[in-house]
């Protein structure tokens, strides 16, 4: 059995070769967009979870452990990793950029022929573009997770809206190909528009919203009663609305109307061969 563990801006996933999954919001990064450092308490909470998350993976042949957009910018995400590797005893890779967005399009789920493959996360937003659907053409990662934006915009969606498309231009020329989004908030989104009653990766994985369905719903995802109307998103209550909007501002820049989820990421990247 191998394990692969995605430390993330906002969440930390586990995954194993056998079947094992598990999600939990540590917000590591919270906070990060003020104080250039890492939240002490998203610290303390995924330290905990990677010593559960080792314990889950006992057995395992091999864990590797990786932190993406919280890591590479925090001042004191070294600091972090040399802690985890002292008190859990895990080495944590930092994945650089480029390989991000190249395990982005090796993770997804995505259609058979050209595509765009979007990675949003807690800290940043990976696009990469592949004509052949394998070999990168494209590639490119900004800033634009939703930890991010809710730590710079703080509730105030209007205003994030209608500078949405702004960011977004700092991707520049994208290609037209049909576009596929993984990551938390996305998968979130499709869960909560499908009204699932719990969340079900294989109901979501493949799913399609078009900019009308992701529209006509985000006064539900703007609702401060949305862990009510759709207790699947509760989770994500407080960061989802700012994937909705960076996501249709992003579509809109691509010039596509509508977008494939994918449930499978960068950790089934990883227990499927990738090397960081």
């Amino acid at each position: 059995m191998r394990a692969a563990i995605d430390i993330g801006s906002n969440s930390v996933r586990l995954s194993t070769s056998d079947g094992t999954k598990r999600s939990k919001i540590t917000k590591l990064a919270d906070g990060i967009e003020r104080s250039g450092r890492l939240s002490p308490a998203g610290v303390n909470a995924t330290i905990a979870l990677l010593r559960e998350y080792k314990a889950l993976s006992d057995g395992a042949t091999e864990i590797i452990a990786f932190g993406t957009e919280a890591l590479r910018r925090a001042a004191d995400g070294n600091d972090f990793c040399n802690r985890v590797k002292e008190e859990v005893g895990l080495q944590i890779k930092i994945v650089e950029k480029s390989a991000e967005a190249r395990m982005a399009l090796y993770g997804a789920t995505k259609p058979i022929g050209p595509c765009t493959v979007c990675d949003l996360g807690g800290g940043s937003m990976e696009v990469i573009c592949a004509r052949d659907g394998v070999n990168p053409e494209y590639e490119m990662s900004l800033p634009l997770g939703v930890v991010v934006l809710k730590n710079k915009y703080n509730g105030d969606y209007a205003s994030l809206s209608r500078d949405a498309q702004r960011l977004v231009g700092d991707y520049g020329a994208v290609p037209s190909y049909p576009l596929t989004v993984m990551g938390g908030s996305a998968t979130t989104i499709a869960a909560a528009i499908l009204n699932l009653p719990f969340y079900d990766g294989t109901k979501v994985n493949g799913s399609t919203i078009t900019l009308k369905e992701l529209d006509e719903f985000m006064p539900i995802l703007m609702s401060d009663k949305l862990n009510i109307l759709r207790p699947v998103a509760s989770k994500r209550a407080d960061t989802v609305v700012y994937g909705a909007i960076i996501l249709t501002a992003l579509c809109h820049h691509i010039g596509v109307d509508r977008f494939y989820v994918s449930d499978t990421s960068n950790l089934d990247a990883v227990l499927n061969g990738f090397e960081i």
